[in-house]
């Protein structure tokens, strides 16, 4: 389906700029006899094509911007849950392939929404320690199931 969109907002915009150049070389050619028409008609069937496609391609824009959100989500959640609410952002930078300042980013933001701290291991590095609360009692240890 995302291929078929693609395609389609390819096609429209490609046939919608063939129509704007129309209407581009009627108001650059001075000598045309029926210059208003050919602006005109190459506007009129420049601009629908052309918006179709870019509202085509803001809605395939904004369904892959969903998907990195929902796809960040699920690896932060799961990769806690593996940590007991411990993450560095290394880790967090390989498992989502992220570069590391967007991996930070995004954690730092997770720290402020879920109230984390920041912790130093016995190696030197620094972590994120998420409070996790009842989770960690209940589904930590295997003992409760997954809400």
């Amino acid at each position: 389906m995302r291929l078929i969109k693609k395609l389609s907002a390819g096609l429209l915009l490609s046939f919608g700029f063939l129509f704007l150049m129309v209407a581009a070389s009627g108001v650059l050619d001075k000598e045309a006899e029926d210059r208003s028409s050919l602006i005109l008609g190459g506007l009129a069937l420049g601009i629908p094509p052309s918006v179709a496609g870019l509202w085509l391609l803001r809605g395939i824009s904004q369904e892959a911007q969903k998907s990195t959100r929902d796809r960040l989500q699920a690896t932060f959640f799961q990769l806690l849950k593996e940590g007991q609410g411990n993450l560095t952002v290394l880790r967090f930078a390989m498992e989502t392939q992220l570069p590391g300042e967007a991996a930070k980013q995004f954690l730092d933001q997770k720290a402020k929404e879920f109230g984390a701290t920041f912790d130093v291991d016995e190696s030197g590095g620094i972590f994120y320690q998420f409070p996790l609360g009842d989770f960690d009692a209940k589904f930590l240890d295997g003992d409760g199931d997954s809400p």
